[in-house]
């Protein structure tokens, strides 16, 4: 009996570990370009060094407290400013459910998603405070799980004087997540096993 309880638990961890992936970085490597006229003027602020986008989604934090305009995305617009925006595409598609955003301080920045249909939601604004009063600081975002190809991120609140410097998508890309076919193939064979383990034991 107890070879076949263990046998039992290991068919059940064995079904469920396809719903078992860790959540992920899935913005890592996106593809980051940026639409308006405003990006890499700092309002005379030196030295003015503006990253390649490619560094926004790298995985890398700079030090809090960075000058805002120093190895980052940096723009000048109004207080709500949405000429100017970062857009990111990412590798697979996939479900979200928090966002980390490293950015200047004393602004604040929507981020939109686009679904898997093609339309375009937004989903939060952060306020990258949490650790800086002044500078790069780090913001944060959790929500209920959204299916995404993309995100934009624009200014939406601040002294018209902006940047970024890291974003991330937690998540799981959708290749990580069963089929609703293969979830219901997985479940029956749940339920065979819980039937014959209540057969065995009835004898």
């Amino acid at each position: 009996m107890r070879l076949q309880c263990v046998a039992f638990a290991a068919a059940v961890c064995a079904l469920a570990a396809p719903f078992a992936h860790a959540s992920t970085n899935v913005a890592f490597d996106a593809t980051v370009t940026t639409s308006g006229s405003g990006f890499g003027l700092s309002a005379g602020w030196g030295p003015g060094v503006l990253a390649d986008p490619s560094s926004l989604t790298d995985g890398t934090f700079l030090p809090v407290g960075t000058q805002w305009d120093i190895g980052t995305i940096f723009w000048q617009g109004p207080a709500s400013d949405s000429s100017d925006v970062i857009n990111f595409v990412l590798n697979q598609p996939s479900i979200v459910s928090s966002l980390h955003l490293e950015a200047d301080n004393n602004d604040a920045y929507t981020v939109s998603y686009r679904d898997l249909g093609g339309t375009w939601h937004d989903l939060a604004t952060i306020h990258p405070n949490t650790d800086s009063s002044w500078g790069l600081g780090n913001g944060f975002a959790t929500f209920a799980p959204v299916s995404a190809t993309s995100f934009q991120i624009h200014a939406t609140g601040g002294d018209g004087s902006f940047s970024v410097a890291e974003f991330q998508a937690i998540g799981n890309t959708i290749s990580a997540v069963p089929e609703p076919a293969t979830g219901l193939l997985m479940l029956s064979g749940l339920a065979g096993l819980v039937g014959v383990a209540r057969r065995r034991k009835s004898r």
